[in-house]
């Protein structure tokens, strides 16, 4: 796999993504304003009131929510104020899929009885499994991840193209429960 690009000169990670995110603010600002009816009006009455919601990898925590956190009060996507804050959330990526699958895919009904399922987000070098059950008691649509990832992504920097070719490239070590390549 190449190695990532060298960030710019006296740039942070966390300004490079406030970068990235003040130019995504701009394409939506620009979109609105461009194709509805009354588009500088409408953004106008919006653009202080955005509710953004920011998608990050299984594993990340704290810290790493902080740093977004930073970076979008950089992007100038909210103020650094409590208020401010209140208008970010974070929601990881096998959340985020799951609600994609519930909205888009899952067949009706294959949760309701307290069954699970699992998200498999393989893309993007990385492969992310979670796995969630309806919460079948008071709230009617509330998930639970029913096992905390122990591996939150496999890297796939090993032989991929050979990997695509052998379907059991991949083994079950019975001593770790996690899944390791086979280098045979």
């Amino acid at each position: 796999m190449d190695e990532s690009p060298p960030l710019p000169l006296n740039k942070t990670v966390v300004e490079v993504f406030a970068d990235f995110l003040a130019y995504l603010l701009e394409c939506a600002s620009s979109f609105i304003q461009e194709t509805h009816a009354n588009g500088a009006a409408l953004w106008v009455s919006v653009k202080d009131e955005i509710h953004f919601v920011l998608s990050h990898p299984n594993g990340w925590e704290g810290q790493q929510q902080a740093e977004m956190r930073k970076a979008s009060v950089l992007a100038k996507l909210i103020p650094d104020t409590t208020a401010g804050h209140a208008r970010l959330s974070f929601v990881t990526e096998g959340e985020a899929s799951l609600h994609y699958s519930v909205h888009n895919g899952l067949p009706t009904g294959v949760m309701d009885d307290g069954e699970g399922v699992v998200i498999v987000d393989a893309g993007g070098g990385t492969i992310d499994i979670s796995s969630y059950s309806k919460n079948i008691g008071e709230a009617k649509h509330r998930f639970e991840e029913v096992a905390s990832p122990q591996c939150n992504y496999l890297s796939l920097n090993f032989d991929f193209p050979k990997l695509i070719h052998c379907p059991q490239a991949f083994f079950m070590d019975p001593s770790s429960s996690q899944f390791m390549p086979d280098h045979s």
